[in-house]
């Protein structure tokens, strides 16, 4: 048997989801850690797995250090060890260590992901040094109640712990010491040779900080003084009593003496006054930042949704309903259920909503244009509005309700409210989208998605076309921010941003727009929502008390139509991945893990898998070459064009098919030929000017030009090499060109998506992506359309919202919407 101690109380993890800690209660905790710490590492002991799971709170307020089940010796001990110190009562040991003093070797990492040191993450030897980092992390989530490193993936926390630093404490914590951030700041240096050296060293730096705390010399972060600034005395020199004198010129002397003393009296408190106030307006206290609180789930349906507008007692959204309808509806701003609005047709596209919500500013796009003729649509009823001959992708109106700024193309238009007098406002470089004036109408804050590439930043003008610049330059080098709303006081801008890379989701975000005469004002971003819930298309309330938002999860189902049964069934036991592809002898199986963008391939049963793409690289549409040997894929990465890539099946790097660093055109869509000597790509249709579809031959790298193919994109190449099908521009139809007449023919012109090739090259099935979607084929060479499969109540996703491939037997694949978005209701607080 094992006797072992009784402990009554709490896991640190548990504490701190309960309450927030005192700062004297840090300090005491963090000093009896330290202590503890330095009893295990004086001999030779290294933990490897300090988090907040493994360290309890007695109901005495004594800190234990848990489970040493992944503990190493770092030094064998002394021949003479036997018991460790007093300091041990703050140790509780797990599974026994036994003699072995390596337990795992370099390379290998151990621990707890969000807790790791860096060396940890690398797999590298340890010290005590991880340990510490590891406590710093502790205690920077003690302190603010948030993990230092999070992220959706193990691959993004890794990331933060290498190479990004935690939210500084001011931002969270305004009132903690100065020394405590600068103990924490010490802990969680990347480079341990700049960390504390040993638990020994921080525990004296902790116990100074308690002697001060005690003592009230401690300064907070925020600089706050509680004195006020008194005024300096100005001595006045007197010479005692003048005798009165019957000179009159004495007299004014006297007088003079007098008015001198008493202007240098009154100059003195001026300057002491003036001194004050300065001291007064440098020492002022930071503003706190702004935060969201109590959040409230208004809609109950998990479907995607796009929230546009409120006229204050109700959200105007547009949901995408299974099958891929998009109706526009509305809710109470209390929530309820989601009501489609009678009026405008399934398929339009709601950009925003009047000021006072009497409008619905909509946008006739079909197909893959994204822009079409403005409409304002009633909301209670009664005939729609057509704004002149207004064309655009987005827009809104201004406070007033007078004005309309429209994006169309790479311009931002303005135009009286019923679209007389269009103008062009500004031209800039890529698609603006996502248009907002400010309450006051003297600025117009937009989105600006790059003419190639990924990723968005926001930009601003005045409504004169005047003062265009980029809001945040250099805040977001590795995500994209965009669609942000001003609050109704104009203090502040809420927005959403992605940061951290593309495996991380969209927050909200604050900054600071007025300033304050009694605070500092930090002009950096804040972030107002965390972790692995993406929230998007930020809205204010009318009176500026909440915050709406759409919140979701992004998630996938990997489905198979099964034929005889008309149902939809999990395929590959329904991972969540879509852009599936089969090598030629229906073996091997490459796909896109969703929503990462992640390459990998294996078996076709899912067995031996392996990843063959990583960040910041977004992996889409994979193709086997014939002989099972590599595989053609595109990507995306932010702030550069979409490129073609070629990877090994059994891995490697990715090489780019084609390098060409100062070519801004995007390449999209790569296909074998049949002989596997060739490839074929085409463009993208968001891009400007869409790529022809060309051929690559792999021997010579020479690129020919397929005839008449200026307009369409997507190419697919049919089994036997004869055909090549093809997508126009706006995806309103299907295109075959035959290489032996050298000419295209059109099959279809209704809106469709993802063709491919049956094996025996006599169907091209497709998405038929109108009202009533689903699957269908069209034969070769008699263009007779046969439906397959209905997708009726089937929810679609994937890179571009939906997907579709086919198994080595033709069956149909898509991913299953597995996700939720639903819209909620945050308190908005703000200083």
């Amino acid at each position: 048997f094992i006797a072992m101690e009784l402990l009554e109380g709490q896991t640190l993890k548990h504490r701190i989801s309960t309450k927030p800690f005192a700062t004297d209660e840090i300090v005491d905790l963090a000093i009896q850690l330290s202590d503890a710490l330095d009893a295990a590492h004086s001999k030779g002991i290294v933990h490897r797995d300090i988090k907040p799971a493994n360290i309890f709170i007695t109901t005495r307020g004594n800190a234990k250090i848990l489970d040493f089940g992944l503990a190493k010796l770092t030094q064998p001990p002394s021949a003479g060890a036997n018991n460790l110190s007093a300091s041990d009562a703050a140790m509780t040991a797990g599974p026994t260590m036994g003699g072995d003093a390596h337990l795992t070797s370099p390379g290998t990492a151990m621990g707890t992901v969000a807790y790791m040191s860096p060396e940890q993450a690398l797999g590298k030897e340890l010290d005590a040094r991880s340990d510490l980092f590891s406590l710093g992390v502790v205690l920077y989530e003690m302190t603010t109640g948030r993990q230092a490193f999070s992220g959706g993936t193990t691959a993004a926390i890794f990331d933060g712990i290498l190479h990004q630093a935690p939210t500084p404490l001011v931002r969270l914590k305004p009132d903690a010491p100065v020394k405590l951030e600068e103990i924490i700041n010490k802990l969680l240096e990347k480079d341990r040779d700049l960390r504390y050296q040993g638990a020994a060293e921080l525990r004296a730096d902790l116990k100074r900080l308690k002697r001060d705390t005690s003592s009230g010399h401690s300064v907070s972060i925020s600089s706050v003084s509680s004195a006020s600034v008194g005024t300096a005395a100005v001595p006045v020199q007197s010479s005692g009593t003048a005798a009165v004198q019957s000179d009159s010129s004495d007299t004014q002397v006297v007088a003079a003496l007098a008015r001198k003393h008493k202007t240098t009296l009154y100059g003195g408190l001026a300057a002491a006054v003036v001194l004050a106030l300065a001291l007064a307006y440098a020492l002022r206290p930071a503003l706190p930042p702004p935060t969201v609180s109590n959040y409230t789930q208004l809609t109950q349906d998990g479907l995607p949704k796009f929230l546009a507008g409120t006229d204050g007692s109700r959200l105007y959204v547009q949901e995408r309903a299974p099958g891929e309808t998009f109706p526009i509806a509305q809710l109470s701003v209390t929530g309820g259920n989601v009501s489609p609005i009678q009026g405008p047709p399934l398929g339009i596209s709601l950009l925003s909503a009047s000021p006072d919500g009497a409008e619905l500013l909509v946008a006739d796009a079909p197909g893959t244009t994204f822009k079409g003729p403005l409409w304002a649509y009633p909301v209670l009823g009664g005939s729609p509005r057509r704004l002149g001959n207004l064309q655009g992708s987005d827009g809104a109106w201004s406070p007033d309700g007078k004005k309309l700024v429209i994006a169309n193309g790479s311009d931002l238009n303005l135009a009286g409210a019923d679209g007389s007098g269009a103008t062009k406002l500004v031209t800039v470089s890529g698609s603006p989208f996502a248009p907002a004036w400010s309450l006051d109408g003297k600025k117009i804050r937009f989105s600006v998605r790059p003419p190639q590439g990924s990723g968005s930043a926001l930009w601003q003008v005045s409504p004169d076309g005047t003062k265009l610049r980029q809001v945040l330059p250099g805040w977001n080098t590795d995500g994209g921010e965009c669609c942000g709303r001003w609050t109704p006081d104009g203090k502040y801008y809420v927005f959403q941003a992605t940061r951290g890379g593309r495996n991380q989701v969209p927050q909200l975000w604050a900054v600071r727009e007025a300033g304050s005469l009694l605070h500092k004002v930090s002009q950096e971003p804040v972030e107002l929502t965390s972790g692995t819930t993406a929230y998007l298309n930020p809205l204010t309330s009318k009176d500026g008390s909440k915050i709406y938002a759409v919140a979701g999860i992004r998630r996938g189902e990997l489905s198979r139509y099964d034929a005889k049964t008309r149902t939809f069934v999990p395929y590959l036991n329904g991972i969540s991945a879509g852009d599936v592809a089969f090598s030629k002898d229906g073996n091997w199986v490459a796909y896109v893990s969703y929503p990462d963008w992640n390459l990998w391939r294996s078996k076709a049963d899912g067995s031996e898998k392996l990843q063959l793409s990583f960040s910041p690289l977004g992996a889409i549409l994979p193709r086997w070459s014939p002989d099972g040997k590599t595989i053609v894929f595109y990507a995306a990465e932010r702030g550069k064009p979409l490129r073609i890539y070629t990877v090994a099946a059994e891995g490697g790097a990715p090489t780019q098919l084609m390098p060409a660093p100062n070519d801004p055109k995007a390449q999209g869509d790569p296909v074998w030929s049949p002989d596997g000597k060739a490839i074929a790509f085409g463009g993208n249709p968001g891009s400007t000017p869409l790529v022809p579809i060309q051929i690559l031959d792999l021997k010579t790298r020479q690129l020919t030009t397929v005839p008449g193919s200026q307009d369409v994109f997507s190419p697919r190449w049919s089994p036997d090499g004869r055909y090549m099908a093809a997508l126009p521009y706006n995806s309103l139809g299907l295109k075959l060109y035959d290489f032996k007449t050298q000419k295209w023919s059109v099959l279809t012109k209704s809106a469709i998506g993802y063709p491919s090739f049956s094996h025996d090259g006599n169907y091209i099935y497709f998405l038929q992506t109108s009202e009533d979607a689903g699957v269908e084929r069209i034969r070769i060479p008699d263009g007779k359309i046969e439906p397959v499969a209905s997708l009726k109540g089937f929810q679609m996703t994937g890179f571009y919202g939906l997907w579709l491939g086919l198994t080595p037997d033709d069956q149909p694949l898509l991913l299953k919407n597995t996700g939720t978005q639903d819209i909620v209701a945050m308190d908005w607080n703000a200083p």
